[in-house]
């Protein structure tokens, strides 16, 4: 579709290396932001910026990278609510009780693999290494949503409960800018017959490719196709087109690096209104 925007914005700040995506930054209103692995202080293989506790098992480093990260990406790490993910398609919604949750305090009581609010100063955080960030802004109605999306959650439908779970806040899908980060592309994403004929079924063929008769699925072209079909204008939509798989100087990759690697954090807050 001609009318999807293309690309996401890197920014350095105190050391830190981010993305941003540029439709919510002319918007406003809304802090939004997608960590690299640089500018943290994890030692290898997790260096540096990483946000894996369970597999580097360091709680002070996590906290260190966290404050690092909000500080150059502009939000308080304090506040922030960090979900629980199963490789699901749930959203729960998060209020200002939940401030710090899976951050400096302990994690949410339910699993999930999205939060969504329209509270403002409450930053919500997803971690990935190879599954898309997803992040979804009302300008208007002014609510936000992030995801955590493996293939299992795009084939059911994370993005379709997104949109609705901002949609049970007032939102209308015109007024939603969507925006997919990076995340393991379809030339690196082999999967076998079972994983590729739910997606063939759910999002039609052309998010497959074959290649010397190995399959690969397009997990960024079918979530663009769920987004259309809730109602997204082509053109609300930003695709980043960034592989973590390819981009080892910037992203970490569980399928590059065989599980021994760290994890990205993404964010999303409103902001107070004039801020």
């Amino acid at each position: 579709m001609s009318e999807i925007n293309h690309g996401f914005t890197l920014w350095k700040s105190k050391g830190v290396r981010f993305l941003t995506v540029p439709s919510f930054r002319r918007a406003g209103g809304v802090t939004c932001a997608m960590a690299t692995r640089i500018g943290g202080v994890s030692p290898k293989p997790f260096k540096s910026l990483n946000f894996s506790q369970a597999r580097e098992q360091n709680k002070l480093n996590f906290e260190l990278n966290m404050q690092r990260f909000g500080n150059s990406a502009g939000f308080d790490y304090n506040s922030a609510v960090a979900n629980k993910y199963e490789h699901g398609a749930t959203l729960l919604k998060a209020t200002r009780t939940d401030a710090g949750r899976g951050v400096v305090r302990d994690n949410l009581l339910e699993f999930c693999d999205g939060l969504y609010t329209d509270n403002a100063s409450l930053p919500l955080i997803t971690y990935h290494a190879d599954c898309a960030p997803l992040f979804f802004y009302d300008y208007i109605n002014k609510a936000v949503a992030i995801c955590h999306a493996g293939w299992k959650g795009v084939s059911k439908h994370i993005n379709k409960n997104a949109i609705m779970s901002l949609t049970q806040l007032g939102s209308k899908p015109e007024n939603i800018l969507c925006a997919i980060g990076p995340c393991i592309s379809v030339k690196h994403f082999e999967v076998q017959q079972d994983v590729s004929s739910v997606f063939e079924q759910t999002f039609g063929p052309d998010v497959l490719e074959l290649r010397d008769s190995r399959i690969f699925i397009d997990m960024p072209k079918a979530c663009v196709v769920d987004m259309v079909e809730a109602g997204i204008p082509p053109c609300n939509i930003t695709m980043s087109d960034l592989c973590t798989f390819d981009n080892k100087r910037l992203f970490f990759s569980h399928r590059r690096e065989r599980g021994e690697t760290g994890a990205m954090a993404a964010v999303i807050q409103l902001n107070e209104k004039g801020s």
